[in-house]
């Protein structure tokens, strides 16, 4: 019971007071018109389906269940150069990573095996059922880094090739029961932070681990919990959200630890509505995506990041992209050319 609770902890499923939405999948021919054209292409998690943005149009590109009890595609991750998709496969008590071209979506790669043999029953799902989830490419697009339990009751942060060999654990964080999910790598590949679901007093915080030095470093000191971490192209900054009481806000961060006022950065509110999470900077790094429940439904919107007289990142321009998306905000977004 233990090991499923820190799964969903880890899939975000307990972020806005549990609030999580199924609208079933069905596969559509025809792209959805959406909105402006916002550059690259931005992918994300609806009725248990990859979906992508691109050209202010939706399309659809996994196929998805056919009911609650069919397996679910969430947590899409781009290849630097936009070709490829890695995503988690949800399936009943154990999850895999897959890869597809999305010139040829309907073509799949198992990167991961977690799937209980036939032949031990309900104990191989005791035993060998297993987690793969949250994939994030790496900025030179030779390994994914992912969460999983492999060897351990709670997920810990793992990388692989991407053809789902040399796999290696990466170091934990030590913290006896904890939990990691989102990994986001910084644009020069040597560090990958995520969010901390299981610490010391149980609150979510953000944290940096150095890949060479084995090093981590707390980033957030959040009464209420941060999570979703996102690395902004230039480096300079880390996108998040940040938890006030039951308000759910985008927040950034500097890296350079020389512009810290003490042992952590100052957040800096960008989104003030509190039903937003999931940033996800453009290539560029010029705009920032984001979800947010501004009615029933979670939708995508993107602003342009300008900088305030103060030289401190602000969101300008906000743009609502889709309308009555029902995106599944614990599956986050990723932003490729």
């Amino acid at each position: 019971m233990v090991k499923k609770i820190i799964v969903l902890l880890a899939l975000g499923l307990f972020a806005f007071g549990g609030l999580v939405y199924f609208q079933p999948a069905t596969l559509r021919v025809a792209a959805v018109s959406a909105g402006p054209d916002v550059g690259g292409k931005i992918a994300y998690g609806r009725g248990g389906a990859i979906w992508l943005y691109e050209g202010g149009n939706q399309r659809q590109l996994t196929k998805g269940p056919k009911d609650k009890l069919d397996k679910r595609d969430m947590q899409p991750s781009l290849s630097p150069d936009g070709a490829e998709l890695v995503y988690s496969r949800f399936d009943e008590g154990f999850s895999d990573l897959y890869k597809l071209q999305i010139a040829n979506p309907s073509k799949t790669i198992a990167l991961t095996n977690h799937r209980p043999q036939v032949d031990t029953g309900a104990e191989g799902y005791n035993t060998e059922a297993l987690w793969a989830m949250q994939p994030a490419w790496s900025p030179d697009g030779e390994r994914i880094a992912y969460t999983s339990d492999v060897g351990s009751e709670y997920p810990g942060l793992f990388s692989m090739d991407t053809e789902g060999n040399r796999t290696r654990r990466l170091e934990s964080l030590n913290h006896g029961a904890q939990a990691v999910e989102h990994p986001s790598w910084s644009p020069d590949g040597s560090k990958i932070a995520v969010a901390n679901y299981v610490t010391g007093n149980g609150i979510g915080q953000i944290y940096v681990l150095n890949l060479a030095l084995g090093k981590w470093t707390e980033i957030t000191d959040s009464k209420d919990g941060a999570y979703d971490p996102a690395w902004s192209p230039d480096g300079e900054w880390i996108a998040f959200t940040m938890r006030h009481g039951t308000a759910h806000d985008v927040y950034v961060v500097p890296t350079d630890a020389t512009k810290w006022a003490g042992d952590h950065p100052t957040p800096i509110q960008l989104t003030t509505d509190g039903a937003s999470r999931s940033p996800a900077w453009s290539p560029d790094g010029s705009k920032l995506a984001y979800l947010s429940l501004k009615d029933t439904s979670f939708d995508l919107y993107v602003g342009d990041v300008k900088p305030d007289s103060a030289g401190q990142p602000t969101l300008d321009s906000v743009h609502k992209l889709t309308d009555k998306a029902f995106i599944e905000a614990q599956s986050g977004l990723s932003w490729g050319k």
